[in-house]
C-alpha cells in the first residue's frame, strides 16, 4: 500500500539495532514518500532533532544510551508539536501505556509490527501534527490580532479625546461666539466622536478580560443604592419615549463586587431595555434573595428575542439577532458576561417573542 502525501514528512527512526533501523527505513522509502532519517544512538538523534524541523518520530524502548521514554521527553521539551510512536517488545507495555500518561506518547507498536498497521498509524500520526500546528498557527494569529486591536484602539483614545475637548470649547463659547447652524453640525460632531470614544473604550475593556489583565477592587456596597441611582440617570431617557419604570428593590441589598463593574452591567441592562422598548412600554427593575443568590433582573415588555438566537447574544461582536434588536457594536452584553463570570457569577436572558425579554444576572450572597 503505498501512502501518498503531497508534502515530503520527515520520519526520524531511532533504533540500537541497525537491522530494525534498516527494515523500517526500506519500508518507508518503498511505500511512502517521506523524508526518512535513521539513528542508532539516542543522543544523536535528540542532537538532529534539535537542529532540524522533524514530523514524526518512531524510538525503540529499551536502548543503551537512553531509553525511549527519556528520549521522547526531551524530544517533547525541544520540540512539543511532534507526534512520537514508541516501538515496544510486550514485556514492556506497562512502560509503554506510562509514556503515553507521562510524555504524551501518540502510539505504542509492539514487536514484532505489521506493516499494513505500521503505515496507517505514520499517516495518521503525521495528520495529527497538521491539526497541532494549525492550531497553534491560529492561536497565535488570534493573540497578535487581538493585540492590534489593543494598540489600535489606546492609540485612537488621545486623538478622539483631544477632538472631544475642542469641540465642547466652541460649544461652550470658550473659542468665541458660534452660529446656531454651526452649532447643530458640532453637536452632531461631538455625538459622534463620543460614541466612538465609547467604542474604544469597550473593545479596551473586552480585550482587558479576554487577556486576564483586569484587577476587580472588591468591597461589600449597598447594590440598592447603586441600582436606584442608575435608574435616575436614565430619566431623560425613559421621558422620551414615555416608558414606565418599576423598581422592586428591597430597601438596602449588599453583595461583594467591583462596584464599577457591576454597575457597568446595571447600567448596560437597563440602556438595552430602554432602547428596545416602544413607547408607552413598560421596564421593571428587580432586586430579590434566594438561600445563596442576589439576583438582579430587567424585563420589558418589549419584541423579545427567538430562543434560537438568544445563546448568542452574549457573545462578542453580536448585533442581536436574526430579527434585529440592535445596530450597536455588540460589545456591551459580551462585556457584562466577562465581568459577571469574573465576579464568578451567573449571567442569562430569558424572552418571548412580542412580550419582551427579561436579562439578569446572579452573584453569591453577602452573609
Amino acid at each position: 500500500m503505498l501512502v501518498e502525501d503531497t508534502i515530503a514528512n520527515k520520519i526520524l527512526i531511532l533504533d540500537d539495532d541497525k537491522l530494525v533501523t534498516k527494515t523500517l527505513t526500506l519500508l518507508l522509502n518503498a511505500q511512502t514518500k517521506y523524508e526518512v532519517f535513521a539513528f542508532n544512538s539516542p543522543i544523536e538523534a535528540l542532537a538532529f532533532v534539535k537542529e532540524n524541523e522533524i514530523d514524526l518520530i518512531i524510538s525503540d524502548f529499551l536502548m543503551p544510551e537512553m531509553d525511549g521514554i527519556t528520549f521522547l521527553s526531551e524530544v517533547k521539551k525541544a520540540k512539543p508539536s511532534i507526534t512520537t510512536i514508541l516501538l515496544t517488545g510486550y514485556a514492556d507495555k506497562e512502560n509503554a501505556i506510562k509514556a503515553i500518561n507521562e510524555v504524551g506518547l501518540y502510539k505504542y507498536i509492539e514487536k514484532p509490527w505489521d506493516n499494513d498497521e505500521l503505515l496507517i498509524n505514520i499517516k495518521n500520526g503525521l495528520e495529527r501534527s497538521k491539526l497541532v500546528e494549525t492550531v497553534k498557527m491560529q492561536k497565535e494569529i488570534e493573540r497578535l490580532r487581538n493585540d492590534f486591536i489593543a494598540t489600535l484602539t489606546h492609540d485612537l483614545r488621545t486623538p478622539l479625546l483631544a477632538a472631544i475637548q475642542t469641540l465642547e470649547f466652541f460649544l461652550d463659547g470658550t473659542l468665541g461666539e458660534i452660529s446656531e447652524r454651526q452649532s447643530k453640525f458640532l453637536d452632531t460632531m461631538l455625538h459622534s466622536n463620543q460614541d466612538m470614544l465609547g467604542l474604544v473604550n469597550a473593545l479596551l475593556e473586552v480585550y482587558r478580560y479576554e487577556a486576564g489583565n483586569y484587577i476587580l477592587n472588591k468591597e461589600n456596597f449597598d447594590f440598592s443604592d447603586l441600582v436606584t441611582r442608575c435608574a435616575q440617570e436614565v430619566t431623560s431617557l425613559l421621558e422620551k419615549k414615555n416608558i414606565t419604570l418599576k423598581l422592586d428593590i428591597p430597601k438596602e441589598i449588599k453583595i461583594y463586587g467591583d462596584k464599577q463593574e457591576i454597575r457597568r452591567v446595571v447600567a448596560n441592562f437597563l440602556g438595552n431595555s430602554i432602547i428596545h422598548t416602544g413607547f408607552n412600554g413598560k421596564v421593571i427593575v428587580k432586586i430579590e434573595e434566594s438561600e445563596n443568590k442576589t439576583i438582579f433582573s430587567v424585563q420589558d415588555n418589549g419584541n423579545g428575542i427567538p430562543k434560537e438566537d438568544a445563546a448568542k447574544l452574549f457573545n462578542r461582536f453580536s448585533q442581536g439577532t436574526s430579527k434585529k434588536r440592535s445596530t450597536g457594536t455588540g460589545l456591551g452584553l459580551y462585556l457584562s458576561r466577562q465581568i459577571i463570570e469574573a465576579h464568578e457569577g451567573e449571567i442569562g436572558l430569558e424572552s418571548e417573542i412580542n412580550k419582551g425579554s427579561k436579562f439578569y444576572f446572579k452573584l453569591k450572597k453577602v452573609n
